[in-house]
């Protein structure tokens, strides 16, 4: 019976494009790969990087209370490699400015591997480069942040939610 459950739950995973979040290991080092949460970022290793960026960050108070009112009506996705320099920066100041807006929801991550354009749970999200942040209303994808921002995290937040913005990779 045993045995039944298991193959039941890995079809299941394996039917929804879904891989259950597990260790690679990648230049000597754990990296995290499948979809996860913010609290695998608390985990030793990780929390190292991701602790100190998000500390360290000092937001634009100016611009966070502008998106305090807008932000909750939008999902956000975060596709990311824990083995990336980018990601490790980024995201940390992404979780902080969602903290900082009162942001109520859990964004919805993806750890890639390094070789993530053929990584099938994450290969509908046409990715360039991580991270890539992608923010939707409503089942519509209103703009992504790819890599790093433009000008900062939260000023291009809310450029995608006030419209117009397009990222321009150089």
């Amino acid at each position: 019976m045993k045995k039944i459950v298991i193959l039941l739950v890995a079809f299941l995973l394996s039917c929804g494009g879904q891989e259950a979040l597990h260790t690679e290991i990648y230049k000597g080092k754990e990296i995290l790969v499948g979809k996860t949460t913010r609290k695998s970022f608390y985990q030793k290793y990780y929390n190292e990087w991701f602790d100190a960026n998000y500390r360290d960050y000092r937001s634009q108070a100016v611009t966070i209370q502008k998106l305090k009112p807008l932000i909750n009506s939008y999902d956000i996705v975060i596709v990311m490699g824990t083995w990336c320099g980018d990601s490790r920066e980024q995201v940390p100041v992404l979780y902080k400015i969602l903290d900082e807006a009162g942001y109520q929801k859990e964004p919805e991550v993806y750890c890639v591997p390094r070789k993530y354009l053929s990584y099938k749970p994450v290969k509908n999200f046409h990715l360039k480069r991580v991270p890539t942040i992608i923010i939707y209303k409503n089942g519509q994808e209103k703009g992504r942040i790819i890599e790093y921002p433009m000008q900062s995290l939260e000023d291009d937040m809310l450029k995608i939610i006030q419209g117009g913005y397009r990222h321009e990779l150089q």
